[in-house]
């Protein structure tokens, strides 16, 4: 095809990059700086950027799951011998559905805010992102990072992580706890920055990991009342890693105390709280195996809340005195 292309390495995925136009591939590179790859491996999966001014999903396609502005209410399950209730969860794209045709053997996930369309062909693990001409190409990356995520086993989380001794350090909670302080804060006394509001969570060889997704941090600056968007790595000078060993998960909490604190909390409270943190259990591509990657980090990865106290005071090494 004309344009060109470029690589990317996300959570130990090869992904290859692909786009008619040469403007598209260049906003991509920018967005991906962290994660391009110089890979001479076939990659894993092969994204194609297509720009359409309409675009229709063929009439035998079955809607699989529709989500909302708000999470949506999903029904217990069952796994093994588990029954499990599974709360709201993050929805990190707004409106959206996802539909399925078997004559193709395709999946549809519509951005209905823009009509933007990504649509996965397992047969060939070949995805094309669809956007209408003037949309922004990075207009749905949430939900491209979700299908791309989900159908190859990794699954998006709402927190930020850090890596510290080559271990990666989760931190959760609702939007304004302060997870993207107290990564950046972290990021400045050397531990390496793995991302303020989206991570995936994936197994590899058995082992829970952490990968990156190094974009723009969104972060309130000085005594503005809006977010920015910041490059933290370039702004900090500060180290940054792709994929790590999970080695705790923290519930972060505003705390009145001067110094931060850790409390150990039970592997419960931590399923539930890996639950809110994931995009809901409906939109999963394989349900089961994102319920099973819950579970074993659940029962096999140490919970704490970490009562986060003044930030002047704060000490990375917190977290290796406790995970």
């Amino acid at each position: 095809m004309g344009g060109s292309s470029i690589r990317v390495q996300i959570a130990d995925l090869n992904i290859r990059f692909e786009s008619g136009l040469e403007n598209d591939v260049n906003v991509l590179r920018c967005f991906f700086k962290y994660h391009l790859a110089q890979s001479a491996q076939e990659p894993e999966c092969t994204v194609v950027l297509k720009r359409q001014v309409s675009y229709r999903i063929p009439k035998d396609a079955e809607r699989l799951w529709q989500s909302k502005h708000q999470a949506i209410e999903e029904p217990e399950d069952t796994i093994g011998r588990h029954r499990v209730h599974v709360p709201p969860a993050f929805n990190a794209f707004g409106i959206a559905s996802c539909y399925y045709s078997r004559t193709r053997d395709t999946y549809y996930y519509g951005q209905m805010r823009d009509r933007t369309w990504v649509c996965y062909t397992p047969a060939t693990r070949r995805i094309e992102y669809v956007l209408k001409p003037s949309v922004e190409s990075i207009s749905a990356m949430p939900l491209l990072m979700h299908v791309l995520a989900t159908v190859h086993g990794r699954f998006l989380f709402h927190g930020a992580a850090v890596c510290v001794n080559g271990k990666a350090h989760l931190f959760v909670g609702k939007s304004g706890s302060g997870k993207s302080t107290l990564s950046t804060d972290l990021a400045k006394q050397k531990a390496a920055y793995m991302g303020d509001d989206l991570v995936l969570v994936y197994m590899r060889n058995g082992v829970p990991m952490i990968g990156a997704l190094l974009f723009q941090a969104k972060l309130h600056m000085g005594t503005d009342t809006e977010k920015s968007e910041v490059d933290i790595p370039a702004m900090m000078q500060t180290d940054y890693c792709l994929s790590a060993p999970l080695a705790a998960v923290y519930l972060v909490c505003q705390s009145g105390g001067a110094e931060s604190t850790i409390e150990p909390r039970p592997a419960a409270e931590l399923m539930e709280q890996m639950l809110e943190a994931s995009n809901s259990m409906s939109m999963q591509y394989d349900k089961q195996q994102w319920l099973m990657t819950l579970f074993e980090i659940s029962e096999r990865i140490p919970y704490y809340i970490f009562h986060f106290g003044d930030r002047a005071l704060l000490d990375a090494a917190i977290l290796t005195q406790q995970a």
